[in-house]
C-alpha cells in the first residue's frame, strides 16, 4: 500500500479516529503513527475537526407538525397532537409530582444512610498481544509507576531488547517509557508526561541491547491502547 498518497493517508486516519478502521488494518496504521509524521498529523487533524464538530451541534425539538406526521407513520390510530394539550399538561404535572416524591424519597436515604467512602481513582491498563492474539506484556498503571509483567508465553531474543513508548496526541514524537522485561515484573518510573487523556497510543519496539541508540523506535513490534476501566 502506497503511504506516500496523502489522499490515502487522510483517508485512514478519519477511519482510524471514527473507528471503522478494524483488525490488521488498524495495527498497520497504529505502528505507521510510529514512523509517519503524515499519519500523526491526519489522525490528530481528524481528531480535532469531529470534536468541534460534535460540540457544535445543538438538539433540536420537532415542532407539533412535524412531530404529527411522525406519530402517524409510526401508528395511524394515534390522535393527532394538538387535541391533546390537557392531557399532556395533566401528565407532565403527574411526571413532575412523581420526580418530586423520588427525589425525597433519595434525600431521605442520603440523610440516614452513612455516607459512602470515596470512590476510588479509575485503573489504566494495556495488553500487547501478538498476532495470535496471544498476551506478552501486561501493564498495571499507579500513581507513580508502571507494573509490566511478561507472559510466560513471551520467547525473548537474547540478542535485543523491548522497549516501551508512548504517542501522545497532537505531537509526532514518540516518548520511551523504558526497557520492558523479558521475563518476571518490572516497574518503570512513570514519565511527568503520562497522562491517560492524553495518550493516542502505547508500542513496543525492538532494539539493540540497552535500548534505542537515537531516542526514537528502530523497528515496532506490536501496538495497544491504554484502557480505562
Amino acid at each position: 500500500m502506497n503511504y506516500d498518497n496523502q489522499t490515502l493517508i487522510d483517508m485512514l486516519a478519519g477511519e482510524y479516529v471514527l473507528g471503522t478502521l478494524k483488525g490488521a488494518a488498524r495495527s498497520r496504521f497504529a505502528r505507521l503513527m510510529l514512523s509517519s509524521n503524515k499519519a500523526r498529523e491526519a489522525t490528530w487533524m481528524w481528531e480535532q475537526h469531529l470534536n468541534n464538530l460534535a460540540s457544535s451541534i445543538e438538539s433540536v425539538p420537532p415542532d407539533a407538525a412535524v412531530w404529527e406526521r411522525i406519530s402517524q407513520r409510526i401508528d395511524t390510530q394515534i390522535v393527532p397532537l394538538q387535541p391533546l394539550h390537557k392531557k399532556a399538561n395533566n401528565r407532565i404535572l403527574q411526571a413532575w409530582s412523581m420526580l418530586a416524591t423520588a427525589a425525597c424519597v433519595v434525600l431521605a436515604l442520603l440523610i440516614w444512610q452513612p455516607s459512602a467512602p470515596p470512590s476510588s481513582p479509575a485503573k489504566q491498563i494495556a495488553l500487547f498481544k501478538n498476532q495470535t492474539e496471544t498476551p506478552l506484556w501486561f501493564i498495571d498503571v499507579n500513581d507513580e509507576r508502571l507494573s509490566v509483567k511478561a507472559s510466560s508465553a513471551l520467547i525473548p531474543r537474547t540478542d535485543k531488547d523491548y522497549q516501551l513508548w508512548m504517542i501522545l496526541k497532537g505531537q509526532e514524537t514518540p516518548i520511551s517509557l523504558g526497557l520492558l522485561p523479558k521475563s518476571g515484573v518490572k516497574e518503570l518510573l512513570k514519565n511527568s508526561q503520562f497522562n491517560a487523556q492524553d495518550i493516542a497510543l502505547l508500542a513496543v519496539s525492538l532494539e539493540p541491547l540497552g535500548g534505542s541508540p537515537n531516542g526514537l523506535p528502530s523497528e515496532v513490534l506490536y501496538t495497544t491502547d491504554l484502557i480505562i476501566l
